[in-house]
């Protein structure tokens, strides 16, 4: 089996919670009963986490979360 690099893991990461997200438009774009909603749902949810999860790291350096926090410390508490 050949390794596989990080750039292919995260595109898989992003890919899978991509095409959850689209399943779940389309389960609930042709859903005629409640319970594909439900489902269309967890498809939605799933694929939102799992985005969320693959770009955070990248969120977390773009708003140098590190940085900011003692400084809502320094202006909520005095």
């Amino acid at each position: 089996m050949n390794p596989v690099s990080i750039g292919q893991y995260h595109g898989l990461r992003v890919g899978s919670a991509l095409f959850a997200i689209v399943a779940g438009c389309i389960i609930i774009g042709v859903s005629r009963e409640c319970d594909a909603d439900a489902v269309g749902g967890i498809f939605l949810g799933a694929g939102g986490l799992g985005l969320l999860i693959s770009i955070y790291p990248f969120v977390k350096a773009w708003l140098n979360i590190n940085n900011i926090l003692p400084s809502f410390g320094k202006f909520f508490f005095f």
